[in-house]
Formats: C-alpha cells, sequence, structure tokens
C-alpha cells in the first residue's frame, strides 16, 4: 500500500509535484508494482487527495479513500494500515511511503527474498554521522563507553530506520507491536544516505542523491510516467 494524503505544509501539493521524471508518489506506485507481480499481491494507495487517487488511478491501482481522521496530523500509520487491511480482509502488508522516492531495484528485490523466511521485514541505511557522537545538549554523549579513534574501527554497527518500507503482519500491529517487533529482519539499503522528503531542503537533497545514483548505473523499476513502462 502508498498511503499518499493531501495537505503537506512543508511541500504544498508534494506528492503530485514533480520530482525528476514523475510525480512523487508515482515512484512509490511503480516499486509497489513491481513488488505486486514478483509476490502476487494487490497494490491499493489509500489516499484523501482527489490528484492523488487520479495518478494512482491512471496506473491501473486500487483506491482506498482515506476517512478525514485518518489524514490528519495527528493519525498514527498504524491507525492507517489497519483501516486498509480491515476493508480489504488482508492479513499482511507492505507499506511504501511516497515520501521515500529512491528504492533500488536491487533493494526491492532483497526484500522479496527477505520475505520468504521472514514476518517482517523493515529497511535502514548506515546513519550519516557516528551515533557515538551524538550528543545530548544538558548530559552530553548519548552512546557512552570507550571508543576507538577512527570511525571504520568501531566494531558496533547502527542503523537508521529510513522508511522506504516496511513489511509484516496485521496481527502485530493490532497488539501494538509497532512496525518493528522481536525478530523484525532488517534489510540495509544501497543508498548510501536515506531520503524522506519533508521539506523544500530534503527535495532538493534527493534530486541530487538520484542524479548521483543515476551516475553509479543503479537501476531502478521502470513504470513512472503515466501510460509509459
Amino acid at each position: 500500500m502508498v498511503p499518499a494524503r493531501a495537505g503537506s505544509k512543508g511541500i504544498p501539493g508534494k506528492n503530485t509535484k514533480i520530482f525528476r521524471d514523475a510525480p512523487l508518489v508515482n515512484w512509490s506506485f511503480a516499486a509497489a508494482k513491481w513488488l505486486s507481480n514478483k509476490l502476487d499481491a494487490q497494490v491499493l494507495c489509500t489516499t484523501d487527495d482527489p490528484k492523488v487517487a487520479e495518478l494512482a488511478r491512471a496506473m491501473n491501482l486500487l483506491v482506498h479513500n482515506r476517512a478525514k481522521q485518518l489524514a490528519n496530523d495527528t493519525a498514527s500509520m498504524a491507525e492507517v494500515v489497519l483501516d486498509v487491511c480491515e476493508a480489504t480482509n488482508s492479513n499482511n502488508y507492505i507499506l511504501l511511503q511516497p515520501t521515500s522516492p529512491l528504492r533500488i531495484k536491487v533493494d526491492l528485490e532483497r526484500l522479496v527474498s527477505a520475505l520468504e523466511k521472514n514476518p517482517t521485514v523493515v529497511s535502514c541505511t548506515t546513519p550519516a554521522e557516528a551515533p557515538e557522537d551524538i550528543i545530548e545538549l544538558s548530559s552530553g554523549p548519548i552512546i557512552t563507553g570507550p571508543k576507538t579513534e577512527t570511525r571504520q574501527e568501531r566494531v558496533r554497527e547502527y542503523r537508521f530506520v529510513d522508511g522506504a518500507f516496511y513489511a509484516g503482519c496485521v496481527t502485530n500491529l493490532k497488539n501494538g507491536l509497532g512496525f518493528s517487533p522481536t525478530g523484525t529482519k532488517f534489510v540495509t539499503l544501497t543508498n548510501p544516505i536515506a531520503n524522506d522528503i519533508d521539506t523544500p531542503f530534503d527535495w532538493t537533497m534527493a534530486e541530487t542523491q538520484h542524479d548521483w545514483l543515476v551516475s553509479q548505473g543503479v537501476e531502478f523499476v521502470p513504470e513512472r510516467k503515466i501510460g509509459t513502462k
């Protein structure tokens, strides 16, 4: 499912704004359609935005009319997912947030592979800065203990849950266990830095990251433009 509500404050009309060669939300629609073919799964967009609904239908996706109370700033994503799964009688879900458009094909393939053995799979990326260097202003370092001289020599590995994809079972959400319960399989993405577009700065940085990834020869799933492949 792709949740794409109206009312973005940081970037008005964000989901339908052109990101490089297609509306932002279409990048997630394309990834969802690719996954649906691999997993024989239903693809659905949950939205309160008529423009997003039009884009979804143009790519032959089902549209779920999101209730007003689930399309505001206070609604949790778990509530949104449960609403869709209840309406479609689904026991499992894959959540693709439209604010993370840069899903590389090889990472989607790794998601499909991971789901063969794991009921819950979540994407993550390597933090831009070493967590050992993060401080809380009033109390100092968040992570304490011995620290090596260089980042390359540090033995503990940390990851940032970036939001590119969440796959799991509805029962865990109903039981309040969230999107990353105990036993979750975390897949580290190819992207060197997470992209989650909320502000104009995020948008510009994501475009730059897109261009760099293309220059490195990475492959995205093809169908993004309406009526093209």
